[in-house]
């Protein structure tokens, strides 16, 4: 008869049922990773590396739970009887509300391991820049390393990572989360230790890395004298063009007569027509500057 309960409905609400939850939690998660690369392709380290944190303090499960929930919404409408109903209902909160008790941090497990090579120790400042404060602390480190390749790519790091790109881009109504953390300090002691470092493309990189951040480092006039010399030591055979490229960009930010100076005496001494070009707008007085 048409009004008898199908005995067979509730074996075949399970299977369904399971079915939604899963492919509703996969969707989430994969969602949520799809984000994180999004975020890295249109230049958002920052997002992204927030993102992460997020996910790593618990988020990681609640997605997929959250996904769940919603898969197990959509089957009440297919669970028959009203106690199905009700249960599978009650699933769906239950899942939904996981994430209130459970908060299965992730303890990053990097914390143990030492990058040997120098390949490591490249991918693992590109990889701890946007990680958190603990891991950009860890930079610092290796911003003591014997090979001067990765003391460069590590001092580097020190002027653009998490924190300092939190505290230039603070605003009154989205103020720094790092502002105050001893770790800012820190990244300002240990570059300009790296001002008297042997090689010269470390103390370029510490020097611009100083020069770029000042709401971080404060005015650094040191800097400016290191990227002045740099300037002045452009036109020899020897120079290193990358570090004209790099004293150039930190002479067009802020305005300070010596390395304004500097950028106007290498334009008139190099015989590139294109880093003429550019050293002449870094010279600029920025007030004439459209």
């Amino acid at each position: 008869m048409s009004g008898e309960r199908d005995p067979g409905s509730g074996q075949r609400l399970a299977p369904r049922l399971l079915a939604a939850m899963l492919a509703a939690a996969l969707l989430a998660a994969l969602s949520v990773v799809a984000s994180g690369y999004l975020l890295l392709a249109i230049g958002r380290p920052r997002a992204a590396g927030t993102l992460r944190e997020w996910l790593a303090s618990g988020a990681w499960i609640w997605i997929p739970l959250w996904g769940a929930s919603l898969g197990a919404l959509r089957a009440v409408t297919w669970a028959g009887t009203g106690r199905r109903r009700l249960g599978t209902l009650a699933l769906a909160l239950i899942l939904a509300m996981t994430p209130l008790v459970v908060r299965p941090r992730v303890f990053d497990q990097e914390r143990i391991e030492q990058p040997r090579t120098l390949q490591a120790k490249a991918r693992s400042i590109l990889k701890w820049s946007y990680r958190s404060p603990a891991r950009v602390a860890r930079i610092v480190e290796l911003s003591r390393d014997p090979d001067p390749r990765v003391r460069e790519q590590a001092v580097l790091a020190l002027g653009i990572n998490l924190v300092v790109s939190d505290i230039e881009h603070a605003t009154r109504e989205r103020p720094s989360r790092f502002a105050g953390l001893p770790l800012r300090d820190t990244l300002r002691i240990r570059l300009l230790d790296a001002l008297h470092d042997s090689s010269e493309a470390v103390r370029s990189e510490a020097a611009r890395a100083l020069w770029k951040a000042p709401r971080t480092f404060g005015r650094q006039d040191a800097a400016a004298e290191t990227l002045a010399a740099v300037l002045g030591r452009a036109t020899r055979p020897s120079a290193l063009e990358r570090l004209t490229w790099l004293a150039l960009d930190a002479a067009a930010g802020a305005p300070d007569p010596r390395l304004k100076a500097a950028a106007a005496r290498f334009a008139a001494a190099t015989s590139d027509s294109e880093l003429r070009r550019v050293a002449l707008e870094a010279a600029r007085d920025p007030a004439r500057r459209r």
